[in-house]
């Protein structure tokens, strides 16, 4: 399968000019938020928008028809929309507004996704990967100036922060990067999608300098991002994909191309004296990701399974129906006060939230939803199970606006990408 470098028609693709927009204004509405808007209710109102931008999917041409073949995933939306719409008046919620946030939050990401699957044929994303490209490296190299400059610089300041909203995250000695985001999760979350990028351009045979490009500047985004799980991910993702995604013999080219390219420019490097201070710059991060790892206290793999240990602990209130959607939203309890009901009841995990939230009948649904979505993605089984891991253990994909988002996204790239070359069946 090849896709042109270049496409001047692709505005003229069904539905992409909306993929476009969603994609700018998730990606760049952290900087108007912390370097443009000053006023809070704007800034909130900016924020708002992209609770809602999943939303936005149900007004693609052709999104409310379905064949039937998709009736049983329409179906289980349904359900679910309808559950969630009783779990926000649910009279043990501190507030109404409480209840419509958490249903916006708890529903975005399963109405963007089903309805891409409806819609797979006319929403050719993989037609905007240059766009992708350019903005993926711009992210880097605008994160690596910012992990270049003191914490208090204002192009390194969060959008709302005690004092003068100076970055306060670092990874060592340098500051950890957000990128155009409000804050360093958007960054963080921002690498999912970078990471499926990857995928998808290994899987298309995308010019060989390009990916090898892309490659290694995503692995420095993760160093300099300062998340241990980010890098993880990034690293094993990738190479899960390949070893169940990629025909070996098919793709000897690539694989061989990128080798003699990394050594070839490796020598080039090392022999002109490193003029770009390509050395340096990913020794250094290396040496500080090292140090931030060295000194946690908390492996990354006891954290990425704690939803285990604290859903077979849960001790909080209403386990079945759960005290209201949004209770734990930090935005919500900002804005309209904190439930009551959840004083001394502690929470991390998004999974463990959920059932505070919605009880174990949210949990439960979420799994048949999920049941739902592997079985219509074009992904290698393997590859499949884990998604599942990821969606369950480590993305965010209902607290998290930005995690949900670039998941949905990167997802929706990368099965278009495996369904190019197969029939649909649908």
């Amino acid at each position: 399968m090849k896709i042109k470098i270049l496409d001047k028609k692709i505005l003229q693709y069904p539905h992409l000019k909306f993929i476009i927009f969603v994609f700018l204004f998730t990606t760049l509405s952290g900087a108007l938020r912390k370097w443009v808007i000053s006023a809070s209710a704007i800034s909130n109102a900016v924020l708002g928008v992209q609770i809602i931008i999943p939303f936005f999917f149900f007004f693609l041409k052709g999104a409310t028809k379905y064949t039937y073949q998709q009736r049983n995933i329409i179906l289980a939306l349904m359900v679910y929309l309808v559950m969630l719409s009783l779990m926000a008046a649910n009279p043990s919620n501190y507030t109404i507004f409480h209840g419509i946030i958490g249903f916006l939050l708890h529903g975005g990401f399963w109405v963007a996704i089903f309805t891409y699957l409806r819609l797979r044929k006319e929403i050719s994303i993989e037609v905007l990967i240059p766009l992708f490209i350019l903005v993926c490296v711009g992210e880097t190299i605008l994160g690596s100036i910012q992990s270049q400059l003191p914490g208090d610089a204002f192009i390194n300041r969060y959008a709302v922060s005690e004092g003068d909203g100076a970055a306060d995250a670092y990874v060592g000695d340098s500051v950890r990067v957000t990128g155009t985001f409000s804050y360093v999760s958007g960054y963080s979350a921002f690498l999912f999608f970078y990471t499926f990028l990857v995928c998808a351009l290994i899987k298309i045979k995308y010019p060989i300098p390009i990916v090898i490009t892309v490659f290694f500047m995503g692995l420095y985004g993760c160093l300099i991002s300062g998340s241990r799980g980010s890098f993880l991910v990034y690293l094993v993702t990738i190479g899960i994909f390949i070893g169940t995604s990629i025909n070996f013999k098919e793709n000897y080219r690539l694989i061989f191309g990128s080798i003699t390219s990394l050594l070839v420019f490796g020598l080039l490097n090392f022999a002109s004296g490193d003029p770009l201070n390509i050395l340096d710059t990913f020794g250094s991060s290396v040496e500080n990701f090292e140090e931030r790892s060295d000194a946690s206290q908390e492996p990354w793999s006891d954290r990425a399974f704690e939803a285990i240990g604290q859903l077979s602990n849960y001790n909080g209130p209403s386990p079945v129906v759960g005290v209201g959607l949004g209770a734990t939203y930090q935005g919500a309890n900002a804005l309209f006060g904190f439930n009551p009901l959840l004083f001394n009841v502690g929470w991390e995990g998004e999974a463990k939230r959920i059932v505070i939230e919605g009880g174990w009948t949210l949990l439960l649904m979420r799994f048949i939803l999920l049941y739902y979505l592997v079985a219509k993605l074009k992904f290698n089984w393997i590859f499949k199970s884990y998604v599942v891991f990821l969606l369950v253990f480590a993305a965010s994909i209902v607290f998290n606006t930005y995690s949900s988002f670039y998941f949905l996204l990167g997802i929706m790239l990368l099965d278009k990408v495996c369904s190019l070359d197969e029939p649909e069946l649908d």
